[in-house]
């Protein structure tokens, strides 16, 4: 295993890698498959819905693996579930196949991406977990930014079978080997689970099931407004172009918020900061129903909520081990990614549904509101004894 200060900037790298391919590109790649085999948006899109459960249902499982061994295994494994993955997906001529390889990708998830990556950082410094945590955040929050310009590129080039093939052998080159050389072959001892079972360690089960509720209703929310927050601005008055502008600048204003903090980690204690975090992204919404097209109130809109969204992923990853300690970590947040991930695949279709029967926008935006007060809520009910 490498020194620290390598093996953070090296995971960042697999974490621009992963998050790139396997979760953002096909935002890019949609409408040439669609064109190319005239499927369906349900296959098409269902497919990767699919592979979120898939990757939610296992991560439990990985993060207990990762607890036991220290994850070299784990996410090598993942990265070749990603070769393996992307090579299906290459070749896909029916729906079934193209569905298999998604089932792959849904494991390359769990194997490959935040949590696991979180749960390995824990395992390797657990003195700077909080911190480590926050620059792996700051990579990844570059996996967009980087390949969504480079699938277009390779599209326009390769067409997109061989752009996912392109993807499997950045998998096979450039994350496979850094997973095997850079993470350790097992757990420091004195990190190891103690023999006990996960309702036995020292908190309050109640305390961790109101987390589960807070965390697993803010993905639904930013799961809703990835795909329909340009459809939100333009409900508020917007123009489309306007619109898009606007929904840009939550990239980097996530970046912003982590940076921040970064800096106020020594400062503020990780709850602390979820709870601005929850306050931001429900005043966020709150704004949302009354820009009115008003540009100064547009751009506190996509502040708030680009830095709550930047600003949770580190909550999500750090507020488990400062209420409920060092013991069982990846166990702690594989249990909390798996219903984040339901919701991050459910949530986008349940939501496309209600506009469809006839409710309004507004409306909708409204009861998004009312999930992410509900979430302040149950996130203010984990302190409780």
């Amino acid at each position: 295993m490498l020194k620290p200060r390598y093996f953070i900037p090296l995971l960042g790298l697999s974490q621009i890698v992963s998050w790139g391919t396997i979760y953002y590109s096909l935002a890019v790649l949609a409408q040439p498959i669609l064109q190319q085999t005239g499927w369906s948006n349900l296959v098409v899109y269902g497919a990767f819905s699919l592979s979120l459960l898939i990757a939610g249902f296992v991560a439990p499982s990985v993060g207990r693996w990762i607890d036991k061994t220290g994850g070299r295994l784990t996410m090598t494994l993942g990265s070749l579930m990603a070769v393996l993955a992307f090579l299906v997906l290459s070749q896909a001529n029916t729906p079934l196949v193209y569905g298999l390889g998604w089932c792959l990708a849904g494991l390359a998830m769990a194997l490959t991406l935040y949590e696991a990556a979180f749960s390995v950082t824990h395992t390797v410094t657990p003195q700077n977990y909080r911190r480590n945590v926050t620059l792996l955040t700051l990579f990844g929050g570059f996996a967009s930014t980087v390949f969504w310009p480079i699938s277009h590129y390779l599209n326009e080039l390769l067409g997109w079978r061989d752009t996912l093939l392109v993807f499997a052998l950045l998998h096979l080159f450039i994350t496979l080997p850094i997973h095997w050389f850079s993470l350790p072959k097992q757990i420091c001892a004195t990190l190891k689970p103690q023999p006990i079972p996960l309702q036995q360690t020292p908190y309050r089960p109640g305390s961790f099931k109101w987390l589960v509720i807070s965390f697993a209703l803010v993905s639904a929310v930013f799961s809703v407004m990835s795909v329909f927050i340009i459809d939100a601005l333009q409900q508020g008055g917007f123009e489309r172009n306007q619109s898009v502008w606007l929904a840009a600048l939550i990239g980097p204003l996530q970046v912003v918020g982590r940076l921040i903090e970064l800096f106020l980690a020594r400062h503020l204690r990780v709850y602390l900061v979820g709870l601005a975090a929850l306050f931001f992204l429900m005043s966020s919404l709150l704004l949302l129903n009354f820009v009115s097209g008003s540009w100064w109130l547009g751009w506190l809109f996509v502040l708030l909520y680009g830095v709550a969204n930047g600003v949770m992923t580190i909550v999500r990853a750090a507020l488990p081990v400062e209420l409920y300690g060092r013991e069982n970590v990846g166990l702690l947040l594989g249990r909390l990614a798996l219903p984040s991930f339901v919701a991050k695949a459910l949530m986008p279709a349940i939501f496309a549904s209600i506009l469809m029967l006839g409710i309004a926008m507004d409306w909708a935006l409204w009861g998004l509101f009312l999930l992410a007060l509900v979430a302040l809520l149950a996130y203010l009910n984990t302190r409780n004894k």
